[in-house]
């Protein structure tokens, strides 16, 4: 790992903890810490956008909330799955950073929905935990509440970081992006 590259690693997970924080105290209902693992794909190579999302989760459970360690696995797909839509071309544009972030979203909630509802019953960040209330009391079972709740948490945050660093990549330099097809 170059020194670029270092200081990439570390400000994706900057920039992603400083969202997420963000999203919490304006209590929004996304999450918004997958951003800066988005963008990286483009920037670094792979496994660094991976070291980017698990590194979020980890700091996360330390300045955040204590229950994002537990969804390391799902920051781990979602920069894999991040991966592999940008080397299908799916963030070149704005239809297509949708398409990606609903692809990612999909996974995302494949990934949390059993940590969500057999860790915590259901009950996690609070705007979440509103959706999936609300769908239990509307006579939904708890893990039908857990994943309608999910998809269309994920959904919008998901897109929302996609078309973000859809916006960001665009308007950046094209001899500062890696092409991590060519780095493995």
């Amino acid at each position: 790992m170059n020194s670029r590259q270092a200081l990439l690693t570390a400000g994706g997970i900057a920039l992603n903890l400083t969202l997420a924080k963000l999203a919490v105290l304006s209590s929004l209902p996304v999450y918004l810490d997958s951003v800066a693992t988005i963008i990286s794909v483009a920037l670094l190579p792979w496994y660094l956008s991976v070291t980017i999302a698990v590194g979020t989760s980890l700091l996360g459970s330390m300045i955040i909330d204590p229950h994002l360690a537990a969804y390391c696995a799902t920051q781990l797909t979602i920069a894999l799955a991040a991966v592999l839509c940008f080397r299908a071309g799916l963030l070149n544009s704005w239809p297509e950073a949708l398409l990606s972030g609903l692809l990612i979203a999909l996974c995302a909630v494949i990934v949390s929905a059993p940590v969500t509802v057999l860790l915590f019953g259901g009950i996690t960040w609070s705007e979440t935990t509103v959706v999936t209330t609300i769908l239990l009391e509307s006579g939904k079972n708890l893990w039908q509440s857990v994943l309608q709740g999910a998809i269309l948490i994920e959904s919008i945050d998901k897109t929302s970081a996609s078309l973000l660093a859809y916006l960001v990549l665009k308007h950046f330099p094209l001899q500062h992006t890696d092409n991590n097809a060519e780095q493995e």
